[in-house]
Formats: structure tokens, C-alpha cells, sequence
């Protein structure tokens, strides 16, 4: 008598028990593989997301009297804001990795009065 054959003398014994303990350990091992596949899936997708928005960089003048909010950015806008000039954009244009930026897209954001 081998300890293989005392094994399979077992499991044919407790046919039941033994289909559970199959069972139990595909729902387990199915379940680890597919959190792994999830997981690695939203990773893939966050990346591209990522990559597809870049970076952006912001440069607005100092203020300090009124918030705004632009596309989530919140900008400091007051009456007595120093505008940017064309040297500035120039400047813009000589930052680190300048070759990266693809797009400089001005905002005007201000605060305006209304006749009622």
C-alpha cells in the first residue's frame, strides 16, 4: 500500500467532500486571477487616460481679492490684476521641456459688472 493509492482510496471514500474541495479552490484561485486582471485593467486604462490628458500647466497673474474656478482650477481674480504681457508668453515658451508643450491656450478670466 503507497501513500497515492491511500490518497486516491480517500477521495473516492468522500466523493462529496472532495468535489467541494475542488470547487472551493477554482472559486478561489478564479477569484485572485480575476482581481489580478481588474486590477491590472483600471492601471492600463488610468495610464492611457492619463497620457491622453497631459500635463498642464497654469500661469495666471497674482490677485487676491475674488475666487473663481475654471475647470476645476481655482484663479484669484481682483480689479487691480496685472496683466501678462507678450514677453510673458515668450517666457512661456522657454520653459524646461519646452519641446513637450503641444498647445498654449490663453484664458481670460475676470470679473465684470451687470446692469440689471
Amino acid at each position: 500500500m503507497r501513500l497515492s493509492t491511500i490518497a486516491l482510496n480517500n477521495l473516492r471514500r468522500r466523493r462529496g467532500k472532495a468535489v467541494l474541495l475542488v470547487l472551493g479552490l477554482a472559486v478561489g484561485v478564479a477569484t485572485v486571477v480575476s482581481m489580478l486582471a481588474i486590477t491590472q485593467a483600471l492601471k492600463a486604462d488610468t495610464e492611457r487616460k492619463i497620457d491622453q490628458f497631459g500635463a498642464n500647466i497654469l500661469v495666471v497673474p497674482r490677485s487676491d481679492d475674488l475666487a473663481l474656478s475654471y475647470g476645476g482650477v481655482a484663479v484669484g481674480v481682483s480689479s487691480a490684476v496685472q496683466e501678462l504681457s507678450a514677453d510673458d508668453a515668450a517666457a512661456i515658451r522657454t520653459i524646461k521641456n519646452a519641446e513637450n508643450v503641444s498647445t498654449v491656450a490663453p484664458k481670460l478670466l475676470g470679473a465684470v459688472e451687470v446692469r440689471e
